[in-house]
């Protein structure tokens, strides 16, 4: 706890009526001198008593690049403060900085930016008193985590991703295997309404044929030289949504580690994660041979290579490093937040 210029004013208004009081007597003292004490003890008294208060919060939901996303903190405790919370350069956003009354739901909104897992907080609550004589700052262990999923981009006009997920199969639709989650571009005369009927919430099931499940399954593997991850995500990441959407079940390999094929939007999920924390690396030739389409990304671009061809894809080239934010000081009640320069966490193979 330490004392504001406000409280220093207040301590000199004091000390001013004591000498005054020492030369013309009591009642100056008591007209202001005691007032201007018992307002800082009592200012005091509140900021002892606020105790520490505790923020819990959560992730905000993943998404693209571009997206808008809400953050949200929940600060608890008794008394006036001022709250603020930074956020890592990979996300756009001012952050947040505003005085409440605890317990209190703060929110600022925040535009997903580059790439990757970006750090928000930890957030800085400073507590005073009603008059703002005294302050104690506190920097709960509370942050969150925003993950940036790869940009999409249309690959529907290269010609040979067109002709991969525009495969017809001479399916025997009297062959009936299994059922399966549904996944957009499944039509509805495959859907097993009974079974659907019995799964809590909308989530519907589809029949799967048995020539279906054998020819359907896209398997992609990819890898990039340093510098050039984020063209490789985006590449993997629009062809696989693609595949999704046609109703193909989808694996990738990259450097951060493997999904194995699968539909629906968890899957579509799981695969947009991993490529969100994915890094620069080459596969073992015995993974790219697995694979139906390998990427590959270089300073020529991104490559896919389909039955022993290579097929240049239109990927945007890496955009620009996000830059640091500029750090103003927080010294005192009135100062504005904190910025952190917060990386990726580099290579989380999970």
């Amino acid at each position: 706890m330490r004392p504001t210029l406000r409280s220093l004013g207040v301590a000199g208004v004091a000390a001013a009526a004591i000498a005054m009081a020492a030369a013309s007597g009591a009642r100056a003292l008591n007209a202001l001198a005691a007032p201007a004490l018992l307002t800082l003890l009592v200012g005091a008294v509140q900021v002892y008593h606020a105790g520490t208060p505790e923020v819990t919060r959560s992730d905000p939901t993943p998404g693209h690049p571009g997206e808008s996303r809400t953050v949200a903190l929940s600060v608890d405790g008794g008394a006036l403060a001022r709250v603020t919370d930074a956020i890592a350069p990979g996300v756009a956003g001012t952050g947040y900085d505003a005085r409440v009354t605890l317990p209190a739901t703060v929110e600022y909104e925040i535009e997903l930016g580059a790439r990757g897992e970006w750090e928000l907080g930890p957030p800085r609550v400073i507590v005073t008193d009603a008059l703002g004589l005294f302050v104690r700052t506190f920097e709960p262990e509370a942050t969150a985590t925003a993950l940036v999923y790869p940009q999409l981009v249309d690959l529907r006009e290269t010609d040979a991703i067109a002709r991969l997920l525009g495969i017809d199969t001479a399916t025997d639709r009297q062959a009936f295997d299994s059922i399966r989650e549904y996944a957009p571009g499944d039509p509805l005369r495959d859907v097993h309404w009974k079974s659907s009927a019995k799964r809590s919430g909308d989530d519907l099931v589809v029949k799967q044929f048995v020539s279906e499940r054998r020819e359907s399954t896209l398997h992609l593997a990819a890898g990039a030289a340093t510098g050039h991850t984020d063209a490789m995500a985006s590449g993997v990441a629009s062809l696989a949504v693609l595949a999704l959407e046609a109703g193909l079940s989808v694996g990738v390999s990259c450097p951060a580690g493997e999904v194995p094929p699968g539909r629906g939007r968890a899957h579509r999920r799981h695969l947009l994660e991993l490529l969100a924390r994915t890094d620069a690396g080459r596969l073992s030739e015995s993974a790219r041979k697995r694979a139906d389409v390998v990427l590959d990304a270089d300073g020529d671009g991104v490559t896919a290579t389909v039955d022993g061809r290579d097929h240049p894809l239109s990927i945007a080239r890496t955009p620009p490093e996000p830059t640091e934010q500029e750090t103003p000081g927080a010294d005192d009640a009135h100062a504005a937040p904190v910025g952190r320069d917060e990386r990726p966490r580099g290579e989380v193979g999970r």
